[in-house]
């Protein structure tokens, strides 16, 4: 089993786009393990990087790094928060109209990319963030904050939304706890751009495939979860194949896989983050199962 020493993690807030799947909550304890278990003298492979969480906790702990993921809209908007300013994180905020329009193109730009990701329900991409009945409240709200107090965090403290949920008419809105879910959205964005550090991120979009002949490096590996049976717009991901990899790979790496269960038993659970529940690539829970990181059993 590795250990965890939680007093050493780095203090302040995971870094990382808002992404399904993403390890952000427990980045930091995933870096710290490897810190703590593995040293820092080896170069760390985030191959299936997603939002970038991973890759961010290293570079804000000096370890060297290379983020990858097949998915070049993931990584050229994280590359792309990066590169911006306060003002146009502010553009990324859409209507539910503007949403289905974007949805609807056949050529999405990165920004077009972002504002799916970040104004979707469970960032899947698909589904405007808020019920019809309530969007356009949600959404104008969302921009009145901005536009009066040019906020992301702390919204709840403004005049602008203690006047709105003050009003007899929004009482349905107190009840929900008045959320303004895509402003939470932005702040993670604002957080990623705040970080001179993260400008060396250079990603590459390559197969796991493609990383066979590293050798002396950790691998650290953040597959579909095998029930989801995951089909993206990419490929379709063969989760045995990829374990008969990553067991090739760990003869000459220290490969690590984030789960809450493997089917082969070639592997073995050497983490367990009791507090984390895995999540679906749609949004739901997996039965209240916990993320783990397994290794290869020798």
């Amino acid at each position: 089993m590795l250990i965890l020493n939680e007093k050493k993690i780095r203090k302040g807030k995971p870094i990382g786009l808002p992404y399904q799947g993403s390890k952000k909550k427990i980045s930091k304890k995933i870096v710290e393990i490897i810190k703590q278990n593995f040293g820092t003298d080896k170069p760390i492979y985030d191959i299936l990087g997603g939002g970038g969480a991973i890759t961010a906790e290293c570079i804000l702990n000096g370890l060297e790094v290379h983020y990858n993921d097949l998915d070049k809209g993931i990584t050229d908007a994280f590359e792309r928060v990066i590169s911006q300013d306060h003002e146009w994180i502010k553009t990324l905020i859409v209507s539910r109209d503007e949403f289905f329009e974007i949805k609807a193109k056949e050529n999405k730009t990165t920004d077009d990319f972002l504002k799916l990701l970040i104004n979707s329900f469970g960032n899947n991409k698909k589904d405007y963030l808020y019920s019809k009945e309530i969007s356009d409240l949600k959404y104008k709200l969302a921009k009145e904050i901005i536009k009066n107090h040019d906020v992301f965090s702390g919204y709840k403290q403004t005049e602008t939304y203690k006047k709105v949920i003050s009003e007899s008419e929004w009482d349905w809105f107190n009840k929900k706890q008045g959320k303004v879910k895509v402003l939470q959205q932005i702040q993670q964005l604002e957080q990623i751009q705040q970080l001179e550090q993260l400008n060396k991120v250079k990603a590459t979009n390559k197969s796991y495939h493609d990383f066979s002949k590293v050798s002396g490096a950790i691998l650290y590996l953040d597959p579909p979860y095998e029930e989801t049976n995951q089909k993206s717009y990419i490929n379709s991901f063969n989760s045995q194949e990829f374990y008969d990899w990553a067991f090739e790979m760990a003869k000459k790496n220290i490969v690590i896989i984030s789960s809450y269960s493997i089917s082969d038993k070639r592997f073995g659970a050497v983490y367990s983050f009791d507090k984390a529940r895995s999540t679906l690539e749609s949004g739901i829970s997996s039965k209240g199962k916990n993320e783990k990181l397994f290794m290869v059993k020798y």
